[in-house]
């Protein structure tokens, strides 16, 4: 099936939205697409019991019948172009595909549940099929971001609401995994309806909006969880009040539940970046078949019908831009069967591990480094004949597997050079500062920017009383100290201050838990 991935049922008038095309509602606004499922539409060859004659109409971006005019949402006709691909929809169950969808005779689109039709009320089910529409079932998806108010890990497909008031502030941009967990990561999570937050779908938690947290029509994602790739960013921890992930690498945020978030609970948690220099991250090479495949989705299936072996893999990366290089090789594509990246496409192409080809659909275009190469580059990839897939001999000359256990063979096949992700130490800061993280079982006092194997006083001023301790820093000028026991602060809270000397001061407020007085 030739299928093109990047649809979304809109929650507004229920239709199957193109998120690439800059399409309007109902509402004349765009469309709301942020806990929908994620969709493929079918074009090119007509499997059998599918109807032909779809198309993706210019101004709403919906998936329309091509039949007959249609009302669009600016109440005229819908309008397709000339060279555009002609979609078809199954009316009957396919694998991987679900049910319910229907057309309206009224505006000719495909929608499912409950919508505003853009002839005006609701859609008209009257002669329609049941309609199967592909989804994704498993990928990455790069709508995350992080909010510099709240610290929270949120979608940016909708403002949100945060808990400084208005709308998200989104900065950097994260992949988060759904429909699959691989080794060492955590599923269950969640996109809340209401705040749009990322959360652990166990609790029901506090909402910033009010009430509880709702996931309906939300992906399952999954997260790394007490393992840190070296391509993902650590730092990431769950708050058993709003059930909330938010980043505690800079400050603990505020709850909705009120206070701080509590993060005394919390395993450790990494999310991938987007992109990290020279492409996508989370990119591993298999011990026993020498191929590149996405480890950060799942740990998928090699030759011999077991998981992927990536146990000791480098990290690499790989451009996802739709384009090559320059000097390099487009037509790489991503197989959701086996993790792969091989070429061909946009379609099937190549021999996966059950000898079917592989499944490109839910791929972004990748392309990869010939010459010149990139920096922190390896050489000596190469393209597999027969499975098309991108394989690393070993340094004894082996080619791992490929179809039948046989050997990959490269007759004409170019040298590859992949990225390799190298992470650098961060810059040790000069200014003092620190990072205070209470709860009912601890004060926990983070402190960087002083001075390489250096005293430091730590008071902690609740009221009247003092507890002062002495900490010594790292090579790094860096310290970790958990002070306990802890008890619920008073009024006002409590202070926090760590002396170097007269110039080397810093300082933090406690607002929901301080060190317990000594008795």
């Amino acid at each position: 099936m030739d299928a093109d991935r990047g649809w979304r049922r809109c929650r507004v008038c229920a239709g199957l939205v193109d998120i690439d095309r800059a399409g309007s509602c109902v509402t004349g606004s765009m469309h709301e697409f942020s806990t929908s499922w994620e969709y493929k539409a079918a074009w090119g060859t007509v499997e059998p019991g599918a109807q032909p004659g779809w198309g993706a109409c210019q101004k709403c971006a919906s998936l329309a019948y091509k039949g007959a005019p249609g009302v669009c949402t600016d109440g005229a006709a819908h309008e397709y172009a000339e060279y555009d691909a002609e979609y078809n929809v199954a009316m009957g169950a396919l694998p991987e595909t679900q049910p319910g969808w229907h057309w309206c005779p009224q505006c000719m689109r495909l929608w499912l549940g409950d919508g505003q039709c853009s002839a005006g009320g609701a859609h008209d089910a009257t002669g329609s099929a049941d309609y199967h529409v592909p989804v994704v079932v498993a990928a990455m998806q790069d709508w995350w971001q992080w909010c510099q108010q709240c610290q929270g890990l949120v979608s940016f497909a909708q403002t949100g609401v945060c808990v400084a008031g208005g709308g998200h502030t989104p900065n950097e941009t994260y992949r988060i995994a759904f429909g699959a967990a691989p080794t060492g990561a955590q599923p269950g999570w969640r996109l809340c309806s209401r705040c749009h937050g990322f959360v652990a779908g166990g609790g029901a938690g506090v909402c910033v909006a009010g009430g509880e947290h709702e996931f309906a029509g939300s992906l399952d994602y999954a997260v790394p969880m007490e393992v840190e790739p070296v391509d993902a960013q650590p730092g990431w921890r769950w708050c058993s009040k709003c059930q909330l992930m938010s980043y505690s690498g800079l400050e603990v945020g505020d709850c909705a539940a009120g206070g701080t978030h509590d993060q005394s609970a919390s395993a450790r948690y990494s999310v991938f970046p987007q992109s990290l220099g020279d492409g996508q991250p989370g990119w591993r090479l298999c011990g026993r078949c020498r191929c590149l495949v996405l480890g950060s989705v799942s740990d998928g299936t090699c030759r011999d019908g077991a998981a992927h072996d990536l146990t000791g893999s480098l990290a690499y990366l790989v451009p996802d831009t739709g384009s090559a290089p320059e000097g390099g090789d487009a037509g790489w594509h991503w197989c959701s069967r086996c993790q792969a990246l091989a070429r061909g496409g946009p379609s099937f192409d190549g021999v996966c591990f059950d000898d079917a080809p592989h499944d490109f659909t839910a791929s972004a275009a990748y392309g990869l480094y010939v010459d010149p190469p990139p920096s922190h580059g390896e050489p000596g990839w190469q393209r597999c004949d027969v499975c098309r897939q991108l394989v690393l001999p070993a340094a004894d000359g082996s080619a791992g597997v490929c179809v039948a256990m046989a050997p990959h063979t490269f007759t004409d096949s170019p040298v590859y050079v992949m990225s390799l992700y190298t992470p650098t130490a961060p810059p040790a800061s000069s200014v003092p500062a620190l990072t205070l993280t209470e709860s009912a079982a601890s004060v926990v006092v983070d402190g960087a920017g002083f001075g390489p194997g250096a005293q430091v006083t730590l008071q902690f001023l609740v009221g009247a009383t003092t507890t002062q301790v002495s900490v010594t820093t790292d090579e790094a000028g860096r310290f970790h100290h958990e002070q306990t026991p802890a008890q619920a602060a008073p009024a006002g809270g409590g202070l926090v201050l760590a002396r170097e000397s007269a110039e080397k001061v810093a300082s933090g407020r406690l607002r929901e838990f301080v060190p317990a007085t000594p008795s």
